[in-house]
This record gives C-alpha cells, sequence and structure tokens, in this order.
C-alpha cells in the first residue's frame, strides 16, 4: 500500500530533520512505502535510493494480509509465541527473526566497509527495525518488544571499535 497523505507529510518531516546531517548514501527496502519515505530524504541530500532486500520487512508468509483476529483464531499458539518469544518463531512460509537478523547484519557489515566513517540513511519496516536496535545493543531478538518504535521514528547508532553504540532511539520530535 502507498503511503496516506500523513505518512507522505511524516516523510517531508523526516527529511526536514535530518537535513543538516551530511548523509552519504541512502539504504531502502524495494517496497513502495519504504521508497516514498525515503524519497525526500533522499532529495534533500541529492542522493539516489539504493533499494536493497535486506531492508524489507520480515516475510509473514501465511500471515501476510491476515488481520490480528483471525490469525489468533487460525493460529493461536504460533501467535501467543511471537507475542512472547519472537526469537523462537518463523512463520510458515515465511521467515524467523534470525533470518532478518542474519540479513540486517550483513548489510551493516557491507556498508561499514563501504562507507567508513561516513552517516548513512536506512529506511525499512517495523520489525526489520526493531531487530537492528537489537543488533545495535547485542539483545537477542526476544527482546524485539521491549524496544519502541513508532511509525516515522528516528533511530541512530555508529560503529565505536567494532560495537554498535546507540546514540538515539524512536525519536520523533519532528513529527509533531
Amino acid at each position: 500500500m502507498p503511503l496516506n497523505e500523513n505518512g507522505l507529510a511524516q516523510a517531508e518531516r523526516i527529511a526536514l530533520r535530518l537535513a543538516p546531517h551530511k548523509i552519504a548514501a541512502v539504504y531502502a527496502s524495494p517496497l513502495p512505502r519504504a521508497i516514498q519515505t525515503a524519497q525526500p530524504l533522499a532529495a534533500s541530500h541529492k542522493l539516489t535510493i539504493e533499494p536493497t532486500a535486506d531492508l524489507l520487512d520480515i516475510d509473514y508468509g501465511a500471515w501476510e494480509g491476515m488481520a490480528r483476529d483471525d490469525i489468533q483464531a487460525k493460529y493461536p499458539d504460533l501467535y501467543t509465541k511471537w507475542t512472547k518469544t519472537p526469537g523462537k518463531v518463523k512463520f510458515p512460509g515465511g521467515e524467523s527473526t534470525r533470518q532478518v537478523r542474519l540479513r540486517v547484519e550483513t548489510l551493516l557489515n557491507d556498508l561499514r566497509e563501504e562507507h567508513l566513517g561516513e552517516t548513512v540513511a536506512l529506511v525499512s519496516h517495523r520489525v526489520t527495525c526493531h531487530i537492528a536496535l537489537c543488533v545495535a545493543l547485542d539483545l537477542p531478538n526476544d527482546a524485539i518488544w521491549h524496544l519502541r518504535q513508532d511509525v516515522g521514528c528516528i533511530n541512530e547508532f555508529e560503529e565505536r571499535d567494532g560495537v554498535y553504540v546507540v546514540t538515539l532511539m524512536n525519536e520523533t520530535d519532528h513529527l509533531r
């Protein structure tokens, strides 16, 4: 689904908030919502968006497109596991959080080498953002629901001597 008017306005506010930063590259999930969110930011820095499947949201498999009530009715045990221990879930016909984490870790390692000392922006989806923060904070995937991630939020982390340091998490002041 494309962004609605509110989502487009939030994307503009994100770009304004990050305008003072020197951003070397903008990477985004290839899904339309992420690309639309990344467009104002890339434009403000005169950059081209680099789509990467590594930033796709988790593949919910059989759950894709289902309403929460329907999921709870059809997959009650798996739904409970997803809410309590998401690191142990693999969706039928889809992915596990471990698979997403491997994608994110691979991307971060590649970007570290390609953009040494530079700032890059990553535009992704809810679960992928949760997992990226777990990577940065060296937390297990079961911790994803302990980290708040609002729509349109900004997280910042940097690599220092081989360790990620989170300097900003779930910042939404730009949306007010």
